[in-house]
This record gives structure tokens, C-alpha cells and sequence, in this order.
């Protein structure tokens, strides 16, 4: 290569390096009072990559992926103390895929699927000491077929079915013991028909709603 060619090459490297550093750099964000609010990459303008945002005390609140200014990829969020609150999946600004949400004390507090931004299929509930709080599926958003729900100690203590978010069909109702109390049916989200309840000595009785 002669002299000539390399000044050109070198000249065509510097004009899109000049362009490269125009059209992406680095952006930081700050609150009023000076401290640092967000870090990340703009490219052309928009959020590009992964971003970092602060709480004002200085501490972590979430690592975000963007895409022209839009989520996409897995979001970490964080609460004031630095704990793990939430994952959370996005693709082009619309959340989807597996999400999980954590108590403070790092346990579950809930995770399952999202599908266009709304709730869809298996959730699951979960008390801070980890026992199973409620589980059930979801269709669009809303709560969709079997349903169970358990007391702090892992015991079941309601059951039955949702259609379109409403109670549908039959449900059962138990005491903290396990021990079944009452039954009865529901149509679109109301109490309707005989109900019963199971007395002490296991007798069922009419239950009068």
C-alpha cells in the first residue's frame, strides 16, 4: 500500500470513528441534588444496551436492556436496600416470557408468564416463608380454571374455578386444618343454587349464604 492509500484509509478511519462517537456515547442523568439518577449508551438519541438507574441515596433500583429507547431483554429491578425484587423479560417494549418477584428477604413472592404484557397460564403465589400461597392460570389477563389457595402452613383452604375472572362452577372451602366446611356453586362470580356446610361431627348441613 502506498503512502497515498494510507492517508486515504486513514482519513475514511477518522471521519467513522468521528461518526461512531457522535452517534453513540455515553449519557448520564442526575437528580436535583446532584447525585447520579441513570448511566448508559444513547445511540442517535435513544437508550441503547444496558442502563442503570440509582435511587437517590446512591443505591441500585434496576439494570434495564434497551433497544431504540425500548425494553428489551431481562430488567433486574432492586428496592433501597439493595435486594432483588423482581426479573423480568421484554421484547421490543411489551413484557413477555418468565417473570419471577422477590420479597425482600430473597424469597419468591411470585412468578409465571407474560404474554403481550398480561398474565398468561401457571402462576404461582408464594408466602414469605416460602410455603405455596395460591396457584391457578391465567388467559388474557385474567384468572382462567382451577384455582387453589393454602394457608401460611402449606394447607389447602379454598378451591374451584374461574371463567373470564369469576367464580364458575363449584367451589370448597376448608378450615385451617385441612377439614372441608362448606360447598357450594357459583355462576359468572355469584353464589347460586344449595350451598352446604360439614359440622363437627361431619354432617352435612344446608349453608345459608
Amino acid at each position: 500500500m502506498n503512502v497515498n492509500s494510507m492517508k486515504c484509509v486513514l482519513l475514511i478511519w477518522s471521519v467513522l470513528h468521528s461518526f461512531i462517537s457522535v452517534a453513540q456515547e455515553q449519557k448520564k442523568l442526575y437528580y436535583e441534588n446532584g447525585s447520579l439518577k441513570a448511566i448508559g449508551i444513547e445511540k442517535n438519541g435513544t437508550k441503547s444496551g444496558i442502563w442503570k438507574f440509582y435511587y437517590p441515596c446512591g443505591v441500585l433500583s434496576s439494570e434495564e436492556i434497551y433497544n431504540e429507547n425500548q425494553l428489551d431483554g431481562m430488567v433486574t429491578y432492586f428496592d433501597d436496600h439493595g435486594n432483588l425484587i423482581a426479573h423480568e423479560q421484554w421484547t421490543r417494549g411489551i413484557q413477555e416470557d418468565s417473570s419471577t418477584y422477590y420479597y425482600a428477604n430473597g424469597q419468591q413472592e411470585k412468578k409465571g408468564i407474560f404474554k403481550d404484557g398480561v398474565y398468561e397460564g401457571l402462576w404461582l403465589f408464594f408466602y414469605e416463608n416460602g410455603n405455596l400461597k395460591r396457584e391457578g392460570y391465567y388467559e388474557n389477563g385474567l384468572p382462567d380454571g382451577m384455582w387453589k389457595f393454602y394457608n401460611d402452613q402449606g394447607t389447602l383452604i379454598q378451591e374451584g374455578y374461574f371463567d373470564n375472572g369469576l367464580e364458575e362452577g363449584e367451589w370448597k372451602f376448608y378450615d385451617n386444618e385441612g377439614n372441608l366446611e362448606f360447598y357450594g356453586r357459583f355462576s359468572q362470580g355469584e353464589k347460586t343454587g344449595d350451598w352446604f356446610m360439614i359440622n363437627k361431627k361431619g354432617k352435612v348441613k344446608p349453608y345459608k349464604y
